[in-house]
């Protein structure tokens, strides 16, 4: 008959040692794995809300139509005004009013860590009826489109004027140009390009306007106030 035996003191300590080494290990490797996780879900929801941004804004500048409004003398004018880092136009497709147009504001700003927001600023048209070009517009909405940008910068594609269009005589044709003003130039530009650049990484996005706008001036034109 053999007589049972316990473990001895050195026994249990070892074992002890060593599941202590194994916990600490699986603790080690799921934390290091929970926050890789953590961290590539975090970046995929960023990537999907950035997604999202891109698509509003694509279907806002597409959406933009050529409007018109009377200079202090009367005329008619284009209401655009693009720059190379903000663009105030009339867009059929707004943010916050889907039944009405929206004037809007695309702002690039800069923030206290160097890096540019995109902010959308807007008024529907059934709150604000825009008819002249001396007229204030006082915005409701604000919004941030697209954050932690290094640069945005739009440019247009179009006409000179619409003295040029409706002439196109040879050798002229519409050019890129760095600002565009319906105001002055009297259309709306056939393409704007937006370039954003994020962590050193450029996209560049095209979004088609109206092809003929100058059409918009048919009813002036027959009245001879044009």
């Amino acid at each position: 008959m053999h007589k049972q035996q316990g473990f001895t003191l050195i026994e249990l300590l070892i074992s002890v040692t060593l599941l202590s080494l194994i916990m600490f290990t699986g603790n080690y490797v799921y934390m290091q794995l929970a926050s890789r996780w953590g961290k590539e879900l975090g970046s995929f929801e960023q990537d999907i809300e950035q997604t999202k941004s891109i698509y509003l804004l694509q279907n806002i500048l597409e959406g933009i139509e050529p409007y018109l409004i009377k200079n202090n003398r009367g005329r008619p004018e284009m209401f655009f005004v693009g720059a190379e880092d903000s663009l105030l136009m009339m867009t059929k497709n707004g943010y916050t009013d889907t039944k009405n147009p929206e004037l809007v504001r695309l702002t690039a700003v800069q923030n206290q860590q160097g890096h540019f927001e995109l902010v959308y600023q807007s008024i529907s048209s059934a709150d604000m009826l825009l008819i002249n070009s001396e007229q204030n517009i006082e915005f409701s909405n604000k919004y941030t489109l697209l954050k932690d940008l290094d640069s945005v910068t739009f440019s247009y594609y179009g006409w000179s004027s619409l003295e040029q269009k409706a002439l196109q005589e040879p050798g002229e044709k519409p050019f890129w140009q760095p600002t565009y003003s319906g105001l002055d130039q009297q259309l709306t530009p056939l393409v704007i390009k937006l370039t954003l650049v994020k962590k050193q990484q450029p996209m560049e996005f095209y979004f088609q306007l109206d092809k003929e706008p100058n059409r918009w001036f048919g009813n002036y034109i027959q009245t001879g106030e044009l």
